[in-house]
């Protein structure tokens, strides 16, 4: 929906804050890509916790039906050189269907140095985390 991209951020925020599936995924984009970082921007709040905030926003759209948002998370967690958290967010996309986005990442060289064992520790960390979001999910919130 085109209205997101046009809103400001203290309206971004209230529909996110209002359980709006879309704004959260818009609000949590804004954050990664528009603000995190660019203190330039006019909207910029220094010292504000961007990519963790971002990513409580995605959790939460995920739990309202955006199952993209995982993916989403699994490429923040990339974007910062963390890739066994980015894995472990793949694997859920992955099994939230999203399997355009879960086959990227495979691609990828972070992905392809992990060894067999920081797989299966991110199998395990990816079946703890579908297990609170799908928790999460059965009450919608």
């Amino acid at each position: 929906d085109q209205r997101y991209y046009l809103m400001g951020l203290a309206e971004l925020r209230q529909a996110a804050a209002g359980g709006d599936t879309q704004a959260l995924t818009h609000l949590a984009e804004r954050y990664l890509f528009a603000l995190d970082g660019k203190p330039q921007d006019p909207e910029h709040e220094p010292g504000y916790p961007y990519r963790e905030a971002a990513r409580e926003a995605l959790r939460q759209a995920y739990v309202r039906g955006n199952l993209h948002a995982a993916a989403i998370i699994s490429e923040s967690y990339l974007l910062e050189k963390r890739p066994l958290d980015a894995a472990a967010w793949n694997l859920v996309a992955r099994r939230s269907g999203d399997t355009l986005s879960a086959d990227w990442f495979l691609g990828t060289k972070d992905y392809q140095q992990l060894n067999e064992s920081q797989r299966a520790e991110a199998g395990r960390m990816a079946q703890s985390l579908w297990a609170e979001l799908e928790a999460k999910r059965q009450t919608k919130g």
